[in-house]
């Protein structure tokens, strides 16, 4: 009897396009997958190691199925993603109950691993080797493929992940170790990828990789961010696509040009920039300045209509003086982000920022975290009532529930990414399809992300009674 497969999928998006990955092969072999773990024979654990809460959360979520399986409740875990690349040997010690530890560049052996698992055979995949600490940096150890075959399904959006790896040496990211060196994918493999995915009624793409803006440098053919946008520019039935985890260098006045032309390109653009001080910078090995930044930031808007602009950045990072930070709150007073997420420093082994002298207080970092915070909650507050009495595109994303109000759907507008920004409730006298775009009045904000708003072809005008009867259920 064929075995049930469960996932779990920690981390950022990356990490799910292999989870995906993964599931669409094991899927092609007749394995039957569940999305209730507690159904399943065997659980595959795709694991993130960027911090150390990510650590904590990955060795914790360990811990748990190889307790469930101790009890006999499964009869296999295998733990894939960037942890075997960091803490194998943490992880053979500590969960030898573990059937297989599988690199990032095997995930294509799921399969097999997933067979022998199930025949009662003792896989031990393991990862060659334990990076931490060792000389030999940037060995290129993630797996990528040109031509990918997605799982059959509707859905609103998808990632796409263009590349793996980076290049560049932040000295606070352990991230090249774990992935490797930047390796691009070929555009046609890209452009067949969105063409199956758009086939099956997708409507938006997210293009993703650790250095979006840096794809193609690697070959030598011509390829670039540049060459794959005027291509996927071309795909017939695809709405919406927008650009995630773009690094300032490489972001082309060609590339802007494009986008600011665009009718599918949602207007959405993330840009890390981490700080602004240029002493804070140049400890971080970010080759921008201050004055880069700023100079980036006036082309995009200039040249791209209704942008939205999302941006990280850290706090307390070494050396990190009251008035560096000063200089970063001023900054996000002045550039007013649509989205911005931020995290305090975390001493990564294995990273040069590890050692370096001046380390912030866990109590400054954590002050400074919550000003900055603050600060952007305000900001965030004022970009929401932009919307407050327009008709903008709303994209659905799932079903919420049904009100006395009529039905109440999830969805994103344009610049509102998934599972990192906030959400845009819809009220509707209509059933609709997920991945259906909607023209939404808006006519409220919910906390302090959402928005609520009714579709206009449901209501002759903004019923602000029925609104608000449809958010206090909400």
């Amino acid at each position: 009897m064929r075995p049930t497969v469960g996932f779990i999928s920690l981390g950022c998006p990356k990490n799910l396009v292999d989870t995906e990955r993964m599931m669409g092969l094991l899927s092609k072999d007749g394995i039957i997958l569940t999305g209730d773990q507690t159904r399943a024979d065997i659980v595959v654990i795709n694991t993130c190691g960027f911090l150390e809460p990510a650590k904590q959360e990955s060795l914790g979520t360990i811990g748990e199925f190889v307790a469930l399986k101790k009890k006999k409740k499964l009869r296999g875990v295998v733990v894939t993603g960037c942890m075997t690349e960091r803490y194998l040997g943490l992880m053979k010690e500590h969960y030898p109950e573990v059937d297989a530890f599988l690199q990032t560049k095997d995930f294509s052996k799921i399969t097999d691993v997933v067979n022998e698992i199930s025949l009662g055979e003792t896989a031990k995949l393991v990862a060659r080797r334990n990076l931490v600490g060792e000389e030999d940096q940037l060995q290129g150890h993630s797996e990528i493929t040109d031509f990918v075959e997605r799982a059959g399904g509707r859905r609103s959006y998808a990632y796409v992940k263009i590349a793996e790896g980076c290049n560049r040496t932040c000295s606070f990211c352990i991230i090249p170790k774990l992935r490797g060196k930047l390796h691009s994918r070929s555009i046609e493999g890209i452009v067949d990828e969105i063409r199956q995915l758009v086939a099956q009624g997708t409507q938006e793409i997210i293009f993703i990789a650790q250095d979006l803006t840096s794809y193609g440098r690697d070959l030598a053919n011509g390829t670039s961010l540049l060459e794959l946008v005027k291509s996927v520019e071309k795909v017939d039935g695809l709405k919406w696509y927008r650009l995630m985890y773009n690094y300032p260098r490489f972001f082309s006045d060609e590339l802007i040009d494009l986008l600011g032309s665009s009718e599918k390109f949602s207007g959405y653009v993330d840009i890390p920039f981490q700080h602004i001080s240029d002493s804070v910078l140049k400890a971080m090995r970010r080759p921008e300045s201050k004055a880069d930044i700023y100079g980036l930031m006036r082309k995009l808007r200039e040249k791209i209509p209704h942008l939205s602009l999302r941006t990280t950045v850290m706090v307390g990072f070494p050396g990190e003086t009251e008035d560096d930070f000063q200089q970063l709150l001023d900054f996000i007073e002045e550039a007013q982000f649509d989205h911005l997420g931020a995290f305090t420093f975390w001493r990564e082994e294995g990273t040069p920022s590890y050692d370096l002298p001046n380390q912030v207080s866990e109590e400054d970092k954590k002050d400074r975290y919550h000003r900055l915070m603050t600060l952007q909650k305000k900001i965030q507050k004022s970009r929401l009532k932009r919307h407050i009495g327009s008709v903008i595109p709303v994209i659905i994303d799932g079903f919420s529930e049904k009100t006395k109000q009529g039905f109440v759907y999830q969805g994103r507008h344009l610049g509102q990414a998934p599972d990192i920004d906030g959400v845009t409730y819809v009220v509707t006298d209509n059933e609709v399809q997920i991945g259906q775009i909607l023209q939404v009045e808006v006519g409220k904000i919910i906390g302090d992300y959402d928005l609520l708003g009714a579709e206009t072809h449901s209501y002759s005008r903004m019923d602000e009674r029925r609104l608000q009867r449809a958010a206090s259920q909400i």
